[in-house]
């Protein structure tokens, strides 16, 4: 697994800085939906049904100066955008930041690749995008760990009621004298 880093305006792949200066990272997710039309109804019923898998997005200046061109800094980019797993997959990277731990995010795929040239300086701006990457086996385990609904607490405490009351009922026919407060002889 590759480690993807991003501070101090420099991104690292494995502690190898890639070429250029990062400007800005941003981080975005959204509710997913379950969409239904409704008959005779305008418009659609929307059932919230968790979360979209978060897109990251960064910025990179990519300067001409002694260590080669923009073009080539580019260049080096691409070839990682393209690189791939030992399955021709494109590749997965584990990510060390702050803002992205804050947000729940662990694992990226390298997803997007978009570039910029300013026809005023000699740079090309880079945009990065990963998109969260959550395999099914962490996906079954999320769901197994999730939090109680309301519902489900009310369910739980109804069930330890009922099973006290079972309880104090067994307890008053084998010891009736313990309930009523008095010896029964």
């Amino acid at each position: 697994m590759k480690l993807l880093t991003f501070e101090d305006g420099i991104v690292r792949l494995n502690g190898e800085g890639l070429p250029g200066i990062l400007s800005d990272l941003k981080v975005g997710c959204s509710v997913r939906f379950d969409e239904q039309n409704v008959d005779k109804a305008s418009g659609k019923k929307k059932t919230p049904q968790g979360w979209e898998d978060a897109d990251i997005s960064l910025s990179l200046y990519l300067l001409t100066d002694e260590s080669g061109t923009c073009y080539d800094k580019l260049d080096a980019l691409n070839g990682i955008f393209k690189g791939t797993d030992g399955k021709a997959n494109p590749q997965v990277f584990t990510v060390a930041n702050r803002h992205l731990q804050a947000r729940g995010v662990r694992q990226v795929v390298f997803s997007k690749l978009d570039s910029s040239e300013s026809m005023a300086t000699d740079d090309i701006k880079a945009s990065l995008s990963f998109v969260e990457h959550n395999p099914p086996i962490v996906r079954q385990e999320q769901a197994i760990a999730k939090v109680a609904s309301p519902g489900e607490l009310a369910q739980k405490i109804a069930e330890k009621a009922i099973n006290k009351g079972k309880e104090a009922v067994n307890q008053a026919i084998q010891k009736p004298e313990a309930v009523i407060g008095g010896s029964l002889d």
